[in-house]
């Protein structure tokens, strides 16, 4: 009687470990459906479904790797950057920066090298690829991905869509529309709480000059390799407009004039002695302003862009801050 009761509960419970196994994929894949089509961003998506994997099989470590173009990589992982998540994270995007977010989902997962790469999507300009530790979940992600690329792909179009509303084609920088949008939230938040911030107006000195010596094609490169030097001696937290034609703005949250004159007289010098195509030699004039109580967003714009002719005016290749008359 007790060797059958044993056999019993043991077949009972091997049942439903069984149905539990079953169950698992079900549950993958109807939870991760649900939570792409009620997020609101692909980033919110993203770590949702990483979440999600990573509780239902702990050991497979999962991170997603997003690539769009004109956009920082997007990185979302159960991994820890010091534990093997960095190591992973640069076997998939190389040494580019990217936004690393570590997604909580219990315990600390193991990080084997022999790691199995699963494509989600892999257009001209969007890739997004799923990397998990090898075992025996690898067949249930293979078949969970059937279903999930499609929802994913459209979420991402759709945020792709908006993000290039406020993007500029040329140089991948912010644009005008969304420099508004911000210089307003931004000031806001400084008058609200009593913060600073500073904005920096750079304009290419006599660009027009570049442009009908060596032609537009040539005047683009000079653009756009500013611009990638601009973001790639900025913090964080500042943010890179391209502002119109040959001009820039960036805002520097937290940042008083005396520090936003410091990074813009190391960004000159940096243009200053830039290799740019065809042997052309650049220079930059800057101008800063600083908030202050009682002005409005446009009256920053304006003593940026005061700043920005008094350096002009005063030979180039120079940085002035609006101090007051």
């Amino acid at each position: 009687m007790i060797v059958r009761q044993t056999r019993d509960n043991g077949a009972t419970r091997k049942t439903g470990m069984i149905a539990q196994d079953r169950d698992k994929p079900l549950a993958l894949f109807t939870e991760s459906m649900m939570s792409v089509l009620t997020s609101r961003t692909a980033s919110s998506a993203c770590a949702d479904l990483v979440s999600l994997m990573g509780q239902t099989f702990p050991l497979s470590a999962p991170a997603l790797y997003v690539s769009v173009q004109g956009m920082e990589p997007q990185v979302y992982s159960v991994l820890d950057a010091s534990q093997g998540g960095d190591v992973d994270a640069r076997r998939m995007i190389g040494e580019r920066p990217c936004a690393y977010t570590r997604v909580l989902a219990g315990g600390h997962p193991p990080y084997l090298p022999s790691r199995v790469d699963i494509p989600l999507i892999a257009s001209p300009g969007t890739k997004v690829t799923l990397s998990i530790n090898p075992g025996v979940h690898e067949g249930i992600y293979r078949e969970w991905v059937k279903y999930l690329t499609p929802a994913i792909a459209k979420l991402l179009d759709n945020e792709l869509l908006m993000n290039m509303a406020f993007r500029d084609g040329l140089t991948g920088l912010l644009n005008y529309r969304a420099f508004s949008e911000i210089l307003l939230a931004e000031w806001e938040r400084s008058r609200r709480y009593r913060t600073v911030f500073s904005l920096m107006m750079i304009d290419i000195d006599h660009f027009k000059r570049i442009n009908d010596g060596h032609g537009h094609p040539a005047g683009d490169l000079v653009l756009k390799a500013i611009a990638s030097g601009l973001q790639g001696r900025v913090r964080k937290s500042d943010m890179v407009f391209r502002y119109g034609g040959e001009e820039f703005m960036v805002m520097l949250p937290q940042t008083g004039l005396s520090k936003a004159r410091m990074l813009a007289e190391r960004i000159r010098g940096f243009v200053e002695k830039m290799r740019l195509p065809a042997g052309i030699v650049c220079t930059v004039s800057i101008g800063i302003s600083q908030y202050r109580d009682g002005l409005t967003p446009a009256d920053l714009v304006e003593q940026a862009d005061e700043g920005l002719y008094r350096a002009k005016g005063r030979g180039r290749n120079r940085v002035e801050a609006y101090e007051g008359e």
